[in-house]
């Protein structure tokens, strides 16, 4: 649904109210300067809340239209620029017709009849009216100024709120502290705004390259004064019929209706093998057009024409701008989904908190009144504290976590396009793959070919699809595989084949077929599934079903057929493929891939449900199975779809010959049942389950990760050594805030994750990488939840008994938990998966208790602390710092227990590195802790002049009794609860 709403004029505008009663208050009351600064407040809190929120910007300056058009509609939450009844949304085009709300992308559901008959067309591809909304062929990607982008970061909730903490800092008489803050605030924001301004460059860099091509037929009229003027590609539209003479970057989605050519996909998919692009020419013409199914006739925007067959390539325009493949993955990347903490844990989380803080401040409220304090400073007082206890590191230390997941991940050759997806890995407990390139290798070798004929050969020569390129023999591993055989075996019998037309090779098919010209006579050959190829067979032999035995082998197994054909000027592939001679079964050696019988062990281990679903015949695929370890029972073709509907569903592991939609509908089986699934496949017919899956890895060929990427990893905090200066840690800050680079070529479209590594350890890779950040937020909420309440008990109970902290001490404590906290997230994985999972939620009894009990110790402490020094000294209520030995006191505790929240509740073994083998988080708990030595024993005389602590005297062995205390306590109390709830 939509909302359609007109602006109002600036008077009639809710922002206005306060200034229209501006006068009427400076009449009523005195305070006039008082007035002005509540008047630029709300003012203020008005614009921004407007800024903040669609629904609140309507509310304030807009009324809802009565007619079908106005200047602004309200589209999933977000409100779009209404131009000529068309609006952009995440780069998508859409336009009103009719009280409809219609998306700017043309139908190709139509008929391969209308496409090739494009000269007489009766109907547009686009209506007219709807056409002149699209845009040209081109990313109009505007970068944004450094000016733009940081007053976009200066006014989110996060960057006020953080600002607005800082100035009520300095009224507290905390001005160094504020000012500190705020510079480490203003310096990482501008560290993320240069990142976002590189990378929208980039974005920039990535548009359709134009080109020069004639034009046949324009959809939009008035860019050619005849058919076949050349144009340049950017003035494009969909409906346009082109004429392609060179070897070029694609320029925009093409269906080939005449011609065939070979084109390297390697930007799109990863894959740098050249596909064999064919015309719609044998296509029936009512036969509807499927993009999913007929990708061999489509050419896509930014893959690259190495070879053409037949020249000049007669192209129809589906798809132009960001509505093509190239363009969608290109607008994943630019939108994607950010790591976010809104659900309802973590609103029940500052719920909790904020009870907490209310009740804080109710008792400062109290206090405050019996010790005359004045309502300013009471006000002041109470705001601290609510905006204190609320974790506002919390989403910055989230994408921390997730980004240095995603760096690390990169730097082992996996790239992510989506990295909200990365936690999913962590809950990942089935895990579903494709056979063959997957578990075996995608280049198999030629076993030998089973009752083999005199004319075994001719099929072999003549039914493949590979491409001879600068001299190098191109194409499907298995053909080129057939290649290498027939050439060690000397199988040539001298014969020249010349194709007349090719039916290739597809999953729904399980067959391909060739017509082709030997010694000047009509030839047939066809290869394919021995229970497809049997139905097309004149005479099938009786010991036809021996196939099976091989298959039982492990063999993959391709029967082969032939028979002359007459001449024709047109071939139908019905009377083509009709009663074939049989020519021999070829048999393949399904080599495992490298360490797969270790991954498969490995997810076992680790509690994962393995499952194999394969095209592959079911004998072929438990053979495998039993080599690699994939236990449980075999469905196979028509049987899958009876499992998908019962409980048996469960007990099958090894699925055979499943098309693209079985796969697809058993990823969902899973889902529904409540899995968290992970599919890994080869990223072409296995493209709606990776999409469908929570983890979807498209491995590809092995190719070698970068040295650069490697460093690029080290470099943003994955692995580096070393002393790291205060510069240094706000840079890796906003690196690790910024979104990793991931390119055209590294990313494929067909799923969320793509393994350049050809290798399962990715697969392995991508669930440590997940459970490391599942882990990683489970500890966040936990100590930043610690955090939050002793500062609330801080800043009220210690603060109305005069209790303050310097502003030395504060910063220097603050820079050190920092850094701390950074450290935090860069913890690595263990290479061992555990068979005990993470924690998958926050509010669950094991943390609750654990943060309360926790709680109580250190409350507990500052009381026991407290008690003994009062015993020595009468506290006096001073509103401003002065050194005291309570302050001195308190300060050791508040600091170690800051300490003790890393030290307890670090999370290591058996998902990532231990606290000792984190050398970097553990050096800066070891810094602090003897800086809190140091300071107690009073050994180093200039640094506890600095920190402003006065000598504590015989006051030094109790202060170490209870700093050891509290952290025991909170370490036996962690350890208790765990034990109870998680053992």
């Amino acid at each position: 649904m939509y909302e359609i709403y007109n602006e109002r004029p600036l008077h009639k505008r809710v922002q206005m109210i306060p200034l229209y009663i501006m006068p009427i208050l400076f009449l009523i009351f005195s305070y006039t300067q008082a007035v002005a600064v509540l008047i630029v407040i709300v003012c203020g809190g008005m614009f921004l809340a407007a800024l903040w929120s669609s629904r609140i910007r309507v509310l304030f300056s807009m009324s809802r239209s009565n007619t079908k058009s106005g200047d602004y509609i309200m589209y999933e939450g977000k409100l779009c620029k209404l131009v000529d009844n068309s609006f952009e949304f995440e780069k998508s085009g859409y336009m009103l017709e009719e009280g409809k709300m219609i998306r700017l992308r043309a139908n190709t559901k139509k008929t391969f009849g209308y496409f090739s008959k494009w000269t007489d067309r009766t109907n547009e591809f686009v209506e007219g009216h709807r056409l002149r909304h699209f845009k040209k062929n081109q990313f109009d990607i505007v970068p944004p100024t450094f000016s733009e982008l940081f007053f976009e970061h200066a006014v989110s909730p996060l960057f006020v709120f953080q600002v607005f903490s800082g100035l009520l800092w300095c009224l507290d008489e905390y001005v160094y502290q504020a000012i500190f803050s705020l510079v480490m605030l203003f310096v990482l924001e501008s560290g993320l705004v240069f990142q976002r301004m590189m990378t929208a460059r980039n974005f920039k860099k990535m548009s359709h390259s134009s080109v020069e091509v004639k034009l046949l037929y324009e959809s939009k009229k008035g860019r050619a004064e005849t058919p076949g003027t050349r144009i340049m590609s950017s003035e494009l539209f969909p409906g346009d019929v082109i004429e392609i003479d060179s070897l070029v970057n694609v320029p925009c989605d093409l269906l080939l209706i005449n011609g065939a050519c070979a084109v390297n996909e390697a930007m799109l998919s990863g894959e740098s093998v050249p596909l064999m692009k064919e015309d719609i020419s044998e296509r029936g013409s009512t036969e509807v057009f499927d993009r999913i199914r007929d990708k061999r006739h489509i050419l896509y925007a930014g893959t690259e024409i190495v070879m053409m067959n037949k020249s000049p390539l007669t192209c129809f325009v589906l798809h132009t701008g960001f509505e093509t493949e190239k363009g969608d993955l290109v607008r994943k990347m630019m939108c994607a989904e950010e790591v976010t903490v809104n659900d309802k844990e973590a609103f029940v989380f500052i719920f909790a908190l904020l009870m907490f803080a209310i009740v804080a401040s109710f008792y400062t409220y109290c206090e405050g009144k019996k010790l005359g304090k004045s309502n300013y400073k009471l006000l002041l007082e109470v705001i601290l504290i609510l905006t204190n206890v609320v974790p506002t590191e919390l989403p910055m230390e989230l994408s921390m976590a997730v980004n240095g997941c995603v760096r690390a991940l990169i730097g082992k050759g996996v790239y992510c396009l989506e990295p909200f997806r990365i936690p999913y890995a962590g809950k990942v407990n089935v895990c579903c793959f494709d056979k063959t390139g997957t578990l075996t290798e995608t280049s198999m070798d030629v076993a030998g070919i089973k009752h083999q004929t005199i004319k075994s050969v001719d099929v072999l020569a003549s039914c493949h699809s590979l491409l001879n390129i600068n001299g190098n023999v191109l194409g499907d591993p298995m053909e080129v595989a057939v290649y290498e055989y027939m050439k060690k075996e000397e199988m040539s019998n001298g014969r020249k084949y010349s194709s007349i037309k090719t039916y290739s090779f597809s999953s729904e098919t399980k067959r391909m077929s060739v017509v082709a010209e030997v010694d000047e006579r009509v030839f047939v050959g066809m290869k394919g599934a021995p229970e497809t190829v049997k139905k097309y067979l004149k005479n099938v032999p009786e010991w036809y079903d021996e196939y099976e035995e091989s298959a039982s082998e492990g063999y993959r197994v391709l029967a082969l057929g032939h028979k002359y054909f007459d001449r024709k000027e047109k071939y139908d592939r019905d009377d083509v493929e009709e009663g074939l001679e049989f020519a021999g079964f070829l048999l393949f050696d399904c080599r495992l891939k490298k360490n797969v019988k270790e991954t498969i062990d490995t997810l076992y281990a680790s509690g994962h449900k393995v499952v194999m679903i394969t095209g592959d015949n079911a004998l072929t695929a438990k053979n495998v199975s039993k080599r690699i370890g994939i236990s449980g029972r075999a469905a196979e073709g028509d049987e899958i779809d009876a499992a998908l509907k019962s409980d048996d569903f469960f007990s099958i592991s090894i699925f055979a010959r499943a098309d693209p939609t079985h796969k697809e509908k058993i990823i969902e089986r899973y889902k529904n049942a409540g899995s968290y699934t992970l599919m890994c496949g080869d990223g072409t017919n296995d493209v709606g389950a990776l999409k469908s899956a929570h983890v979807g890895i498209a491995l590809m060929e092995a190719a070698s990760v970068s040295k650069t990427n490697e460093k690029e990893a080290k470099k943003n905090g994955v692995g580096a050594k070393g002393r790291i200066g205060r510069q240094e840690a706000i840079d890796n800050m906003s690196k690790e805030l910024s979104e990793p680079k991931v390119g055209l070529g590294d990313a494929s479209v067909a799923a969320p994750f793509t393994a350049k590594t050809g290798s399962l350890e990715s697969v392995l890779d991508v669930i440590r990488y997940g459970r490391s950040a599942l882990v990683t937020t489970v500890q966040m909420y936990k100590i930043l939840a610690l955090n939050s309440l002793v500062s609330a008990f801080s800043l009220s109970v210690l603060d109305c008994m005069g209790v303050r902290y310097g502003e030395t001490q504060l910063v220097a404590s603050g820079l050190l938990i920092g850094f701390a906290f950074m450290f935090l997230t860069q913890s690595q994985p263990l290479k061992e998966i555990s068979k005990k999972r993470p924690l998958t939620n926050i509010i669950n009894p094991y943390i609750v208790l654990s943060v309360i009990l926790q709680v109580s110790v250190h409350i507990g402490s500052f009381f026991v602390m407290i008690r003994r020094i009062k015993q020595i000294e009468v506290p006096v209520y001073q509103e401003k710092f002065s050194p005291s030995l309570m302050n001195s006191a308190l300060f050791f505790l508040s600091t170690t227990q800051q300490i003790s929240t890393f030290l307890v509740n670090y999370i290591g073994r058996p998902y990532r590195e231990s606290l000792i083998e984190n050398k970097k988080l553990l050096g800066c708990l070891l810094i602090l802790l003897f800086l809190i030595q140091q300071l107690v024993s009073g050994s180093n005389e200039e640094l506890r002049q600095k920190m402003e602590i006065v000598e504590i005297g015989d006051l030094k062995q109790f202060v170490y009794m209870v700093l050891v205390m509290d952290i025991f306590l909170c370490y036996t109390f962690e350890k208790v609860c765990f034990y109870m709830f998680m053992l």
